[in-house]
């Protein structure tokens, strides 16, 4: 029923711009090849990759709002052509990766993918985010979208395939940073040897927006989806791996604005395990202290 109380915003309807806090969201870093046929053309910490292919090219994420214009330049600087963008990706459902769809979408006229989990709020502008627990409530509050609503032209789900030329993506469906959170793998070459490519979702948990693991109305079973994710996470092999921040693959100190292209520098599987390690830690951390708390009122 909530979901019927809101039918798809044109994508010209207004939005309400929410604050950008963090500088580095906003702080451009210069676009290069990671492997293959991948491409990092995101900024400094919000990461946007573009796979390219003999039938056009495919665009992983934008960032927050303006980022359109940077995330062109950085394509165009690699010798491509954005208009060649044919298929959008989306990670997860948060205004600070998706803000530039529905823009990128009216000048190249490519399709948006995502988790059917997640179609909801990219097509209400962050309206039906599970942590909203009175949709009314918060569009009154915010006049409505918080990002220019965009509409889903594929629905995935765990496993589903997405082809364009020469490349086959698979989805992973790792849920609980939002309900359709998703990570993408393929196989790329260089120089004659195969690579598969992790771009993974990473599973934080947003709790300066409200999120609790033990009641979400929403979203009920966030804690049984987060156990789930990380189960598979830690199931995923690959060669290489990137990530929807800069900072949770370590970007910066894998790579440098003035370095030559070595895709060696993101065979970093230790690095993976590492960080699957802290976010699963900070999932049960916080798990454990909500049980707690909940044992502490009711005693």
């Amino acid at each position: 029923m909530l979901l019927l109380a809101f039918p798809v915003l044109s994508q010209t309807e207004n939005f309400s711009r929410l604050p950008i806090t963090r500088e580095a969201w906003k702080k451009p870093f210069p676009a290069y090849r990671v492997v293959g046929n991948l491409y990092y053309v995101g900024g400094y910490d919000l990461a946007s990759f573009m796979i390219t292919t003999d039938k056009g090219h495919i665009l992983v994420n934008t960032g927050v709002y303006d980022s359109v214009d940077g995330i062109k330049k950085s394509v165009e600087s690699l010798g491509f052509s954005f208009s060649d963008v044919k298929v959008l990706l989306s990670m997860q459902a948060h205004w600070d990766h998706v803000a530039g769809f529905a823009e990128i979408k009216r000048m190249t006229g490519a399709k948006l993918f995502a988790h059917r989990a997640d179609a909801p709020v990219l097509e209400s502008g962050g309206v039906h985010q599970f942590f909203n627990s009175d949709p009314l409530k918060f569009s009154k509050r915010f006049g409505g979208a918080v990002f220019e609503p965009v509409k889903v032209d594929r629905r995935l789900k765990h496993g589903s395939t997405i082809r364009l030329g020469n490349t086959k993506i698979k989805l992973h469906h790792h849920g609980g940073h939002t309900k359709g959170a998703s990570t993408f793998t393929f196989t790329t070459r260089d120089k004659g040897k195969k690579y598969k490519v992790a771009i993974v979702n990473m599973g934080s948990v947003n709790t300066s927006r409200g999120v609790k693991l033990t009641g979400m109305r929403l979203f009920p079973n966030i804690a049984k989806t987060y156990r789930r994710t990380f189960k598979r996470q830690n199931r995923l092999k690959f060669d290489i791996w990137v990530s929807s921040h800069a900072s949770h693959f370590n970007m910066h100190d894998k790579v440098k604005p003035s370095d030559k292209y070595d895709p060696k520098r993101f065979v970093d599987p230790q690095g993976y395990r590492v960080k699957i390690e802290l976010y699963e830690k900070r999932f049960l951390d916080t798990w454990q202290k909500e049980k707690t708390n909940l044992i502490s009122r009711d005693d």
